[in-house]
């Protein structure tokens, strides 16, 4: 496929490509701060989007039931359900592979390397792609931004003077935010290795694997890091080793099962990830200054 697209808005208008057949919409704004915009009634489809200098920002407004929102870039896959709200980031100059299965529509902002540059001057990371690449790696809310993006398409529409200056700074904050989200601060140019969405994937992966052995390499790959690269940004970002974290959530679960049940010691040991009874006990008392035994005596007769 031609990829010698000015922008994402040509190519997406472009007759060479499947998307011209849903019904969209298109805004454009000049000024200082460059960008266009797309609302589009997204169909059911499985194509691929050429490398471009803008980077995407795209929010469902409205979404089928159980639409499945696959995507591929840089090898990387990910696959989610779509959620009105949940918005995603691609970044520029990468190439794209989409799957869907439902309707959505979507309202996506294109903002051109050159406005990014534009807006941060010597802030502005020499690597975009790589500073805006953990947000492209799973879906997220943020109330800040999608306002701002509805509001922007409103105000796009209009051509009076009072509106370029307010698209100007929504745009402005807009990057601003993304830039903060992706933790890129003045003279910082390397993005947080371990931002939020990497603590739910760690946190829920742990959750389905209590019972197991869980090793520092297992917690690793459930993030998608080095084992040296994990340990080092998990305990910068949550103040703690990642084994005493682990161990945490498996006294907190043993903690539910003392209180709600009368399952055995041994039984909760055994389904909360510890060798054996002895262990459970004394990681139990190490951490709350009592046995299990003596705990849940005290939490059940309360």
């Amino acid at each position: 496929m031609n990829s010698s697209f000015d922008s994402y808005s040509d190519f997406f208008r472009n007759t060479e490509c499947g998307y011209r057949n849903f019904a969209q919409e298109h805004r454009k704004s000049q000024g200082r701060a460059p960008f266009s915009m797309l609302l589009v009634e997204s169909q059911p489809h499985n194509y691929i989007d050429p490398a471009l200098n803008d980077t995407l920002l795209i929010l469902p407004t409205s979404v089928e039931s159980q639409c499945n929102w696959n995507w591929t870039i840089n090898d990387r896959k990910v696959k989610t359900k779509a959620e009105v709200n949940r918005m995603l980031i691609v970044p520029p100059n990468v190439q794209s592979i989409w799957e869907v299965d439902a309707h959505r529509t979507l309202l996506t902002l294109c903002i051109p390397n050159s406005t990014f540059r534009s807006v941060l001057g010597t802030n502005c990371p020499r690597q975009l792609g790589q500073a805006l690449w953990d947000l492209s790696a799973d879906t997220w809310e943020d109330e800040y931004l999608s306002t701002a993006m509805r509001q922007l398409w409103l105000s796009s529409q209009s051509h009076e003077p009072i509106d370029a200056i307010m698209n100007e700074g929504l745009v402005t904050s807009i990057i601003a935010c993304l830039m903060k989200k992706a933790g890129v601060h003045s003279g910082e140019h390397q993005p947080v290795a371990f931002p939020e969405w990497r603590v739910r994937k760690l946190h829920t992966f742990v959750q389905q694997q209590l019972a197991e052995d869980i090793s520092l390499d297992d917690m690793a790959d459930a993030t998608g890091l080095s084992r040296r690269q994990f340990s080092r940004a998990f305990s910068a970002q949550m103040g703690e080793t990642p084994f005493r974290w682990l161990n945490r959530l498996r006294i907190e679960r043993a903690m539910v099962m003392l209180k709600e049940s009368d399952v055995a010691l041994y039984r909760i040991a055994d389904e909360c990830g510890f060798s054996d009874q002895s262990h459970f006990s004394k990681a139990f008392k190490q951490t709350v200054g009592v046995t299990p035994a003596v705990w849940r005596l005290e939490h059940r007769s309360s």
